[in-house]
């Protein structure tokens, strides 16, 4: 659904774990081209009950791209201390896998990439106008990047200073037809064709040429979501003990700009049979829940009325910084 505010849901968010927040930030930021839009210190039962993390303690920091109602969400934990990802991960291996940035000027990122000693996986592939490459960050985070935007009807930006679009997410998932009612039967998200992102070939792009998988493309308001199913290589399953909190992707979140659109998807997957970390508040501008698949994924799902958008990091700091460096008062 589409309302006058935008998609509604859009995926909303995208959340990370690293080890060196401020150092993932940078990344982000000075060379994919990020914006900041403030941050928070966390802790406490709460967040341990949403996360099912013991004894949490981060700090989180929001970046935004140029899209309305997007933020890249990147969290520094210190309790329970990220573990990292095993050193012989692969991107078939069970979970989020990779996130694909569309961004305005390639051969500028590109260029970038060596300045916060990162390195792309391979060469850019495609022809001028439809590059693309991947690079591993500090953690070993896959982050694609691309020259040709897949989607060509999507809003105009709202923060064109920001050179990139956070425009897909990956998933490696155990089953395909799981995946599919949880995602479109229940979350009643659009299928695409999936080769509107990505083809076999392009498999090389993050290290694994030859593989052979089955593919659902997904879109969210102006996102797509890809979920694989890996037959060669075989995917692994997370590793024992595995924690939100743990390097990688945590999760993403569908944002709804309507509560009664909020309420009516989060009650038709509790009537489905999955399973939410806490129940959403009746009342406010603001309400979220951690909710689980039965596949062992998270997905955030929250209402945010567009009112309270600077306090939740959806607006560059520049727009509400004071000169004193201050958030202005509320009048």
């Amino acid at each position: 659904m589409t309302t006058i505010d935008g998609p509604d849901p859009g995926v909303a968010q995208f959340a990370v774990s690293a080890s060196d927040m401020p150092r993932a930030a940078q990344l982000y930021c000075d060379v994919i081209g990020c914006l900041k839009a403030g941050g928070l210190l966390i802790w406490g039962d709460f967040l341990a009950t949403l996360q099912k993390v013991p004894d949490p303690a981060a700090a989180l920091w929001w970046l935004i791209d140029r899209q309305d109602f997007v933020q890249l969400e990147v969290w520094g934990y210190t309790r329970p201390v990220p573990r990292p990802r095993p050193l012989d991960w692969r991107p078939s291996d069970i979970g989020y896998s990779r996130m694909t940035f569309h961004v305005d000027d390639f051969d500028a990122v590109v260029a970038r990439i060596p300045e916060v000693g990162a390195s792309t996986i391979t060469a850019p592939q495609g022809p001028i106008g439809d590059r693309r490459v991947c690079l591993r960050d500090q953690d070993g985070l896959i982050l694609e990047l691309i020259e040709k935007d897949p989607l060509s009807d999507v809003r105009p930006p709202r923060w064109p200073e920001s050179g990139c679009a956070i425009r897909a997410v990956s998933l490696s998932v155990p089953d395909l037809a799981k995946a599919r009612r949880f995602w479109v039967e229940t979350l009643a998200l659009e299928v695409v064709d999936p080769t509107l992102l990505h083809t076999s070939e392009m498999e090389s792009l993050w290290g694994l040429p030859g593989a052979q998988s089955e593919t659902l493309l997904l879109r969210a308001g102006d996102q797509l979501i890809e979920l694989q199913q890996y037959h060669n290589p075989a995917p692994r399953p997370r590793p024992l003990g595995y924690l939100l909190s743990d390097v990688g992707i945590l999760n993403i979140a569908l944002g709804y700009r309507t509560r009664d659109a909020f309420s009516a998807a989060f009650t038709r997957l509790m009537e489905m049979g999955y399973t939410a970390n806490v129940q959403p508040n009746d009342e406010g501008p603001f309400t979220s829940s951690y909710v689980n698949d039965d596949q062992g994924f998270s997905l955030e799902m929250f209402h945010c009325a567009e009112e309270v958008d600077q306090y939740l990091g959806f607006m560059p700091e520049s727009t509400w910084r004071s000169v004193s460096g201050r958030p202005p008062r509320p009048r």
